[in-house]
């Protein structure tokens, strides 16, 4: 992966890493407020060495030594408890309690915490009266010239909130939200084995991505065999041709005009690795593409289990493919006008019992002749190519073939499988369209501004 797949896996899934940064953070909050909060005061205390030439460093680094270790027995902690009444377990005393040497490298820095901001105080004092006794008592017998003599630099501090620390709770807690979404986000993108953008199924495939077509909103009708009136809002083509996706239908048509410019193509399959991934709704709008540009155009319905066409359209389908194809030879074409000019739709007709063995007869061979003859385009509409094997028996037979992909939805080896099972026929892949893709606001404002 580059910086920029990088950078893409962070763009897709900012909202789950911007809700764990604020979970995080928020059970930080709630977190600090639920603490017993504690009090923290301090005190130093002035070192005086009575030799001048005594390194004072070292003095006030033993006293420290000296003193920490003192605060460690039992009969300081006891004789604190008894004069302060706090009864408080020698450890619990010794997690409350810090001796380190102060910022001026001369004092003696001793800090204690409380829930209780006027306890805070009296325990570093009584700590500190407590020092300077024991201090007088070992520099008693002491040659006066090796004497160290310890003084109240001044009062105990005004206590200030030391536990919580909501707000550095909080930072961090959003520093971990973060870091965690940012793992989870490349965790998912590695479990995910999705095809997500054009480059990728680019590199997975090696045929080129010949579109890449925006989402848009389809109405669920389309799964529950909705009106024909909602039906017709997935031709966005015709309903709103100035947007951008109606524009990738367009440059799709380019795209397949420009494939192969010494075979072109007139017969087109349009298949799918599964099922809902637009191919329906892609054949659709790339047939409108075609006729606005003033070729005779064909739609066919060759999906002979779930046919769909129709719908869209708003037609019949009591007659169609499979009549034609097990009527008389010399019948009439039962093409249907769709209310565009320059295209026709031959729906799938009544569903027969043996889809593959219909599609591979020679009647069906002569069906798409005939076809041919009549239209500059035709585009057949087939089941996905890993369900059945109806879409590799036509793929065989028509000038070239689009593999309809579904950005985050088509898994990458279901695609790698479609591709061999075409291949295997000997069928003419002239690339992918890829569907569902995430739109670009800038172009959405650009088409939406007037002429």
């Amino acid at each position: 992966m580059g910086l920029r797949d990088y950078w893409r896996v962070l763009a897709r899934r900012w909202w789950l890493i911007a809700a764990l940064v604020v979970l995080a953070a928020g059970s930080a909050y709630v977190y600090s407020k639920l603490q017993q909060p504690f009090y923290r005061s301090s005190i130093r205390l002035f070192v005086i060495p009575w030799r001048p030439d005594y390194g004072v460093t070292l003095v006030v680094r033993e006293t420290i030594r000296q003193y920490s270790q003192l605060l460690t027995t039992d009969a300081i902690i006891n004789r604190v408890n008894s004069q302060l009444q706090l009864d408080l377990p020698p450890d619990e005393f010794r997690r409350r309690v810090r001796v380190s040497e102060a910022a001026d490298a001369q004092a003696i820095l001793v800090e204690a915490d409380d829930p209780n901001p006027e306890m805070a105080q009296r325990i570093v004092l009584a700590l500190a009266e407590a020092f300077r006794e024991q201090q007088q008592l070992r520099m008693k017998d002491v040659d006066k010239r090796d004497r160290v003599d310890v003084e109240r630099y001044d009062d105990p501090s005004p206590p200030v909130l030391a536990w919580p620390r909501t707000r550095s709770n909080v930072l961090a807690g959003a520093v971990l939200g973060l870091v965690v979404g940012v793992l989870f986000a490349f965790l998912q993108e590695f479990l995910d084995d999705t095809v997500k953008t054009a480059e990728e199924s680019e590199r997975l495939l090696g045929r080129a991505v010949l579109g890449v077509v925006p989402r848009f909103s389809v109405p669920a009708g389309r799964k529950s065999g909705g009106s024909p009136v909602e039906m017709e809002n997935a031709l966005i083509t015709r309903l709103d041709p100035r947007s951008p996706v109606a524009e990738a239908f367009r440059q799709l048509r380019t795209s397949i005009q420009f494939a192969s410019p010494d075979r072109p193509v007139r017969s087109l399959l349009l298949t799918s690795t599964g099922p809902e991934e637009g191919k329906t709704t892609t054949l659709a709008n790339l047939a409108i593409a075609f006729a606005e540009a003033g070729s005779r155009v064909v739609m066919v319905d060759a999906d002979l289990r779930r046919p769909g066409l129709h719908k869209l359209f708003g037609l019949k389908n009591q007659v169609g493919l499979t009549t034609l194809v097990v009527g008389e030879p010399d019948q009439e074409l039962p093409l249907f006008e769709t209310g565009i000019v320059n295209l026709w739709l031959l729906p799938s007709g009544p569903l027969p019992p043996n889809p593959a063995e219909l599609l591979a007869s020679r009647r069906m061979a002569e069906v798409m002749e005939r076809l041919a003859n009549f239209a500059d385009y035709v585009l057949y509409d087939s089941p996905p190519v890993l369900a059945v094997t109806d879409a590799a028996i036509l793929a065989s037979r028509v000038d070239g073939v689009l593999l309809v992909l579904q950005a985050g939805r088509t898994r990458r080896e279901f695609a790698r499988r479609a591709k061999a099972a075409l291949e295997k026929v000997n069928a003419r892949i002239l690339g992918t369209v890829l569907t569902g893709v995430k739109p670009d606001r800038s172009l959405q404002a650009y088409y939406g501004e007037g002429e």
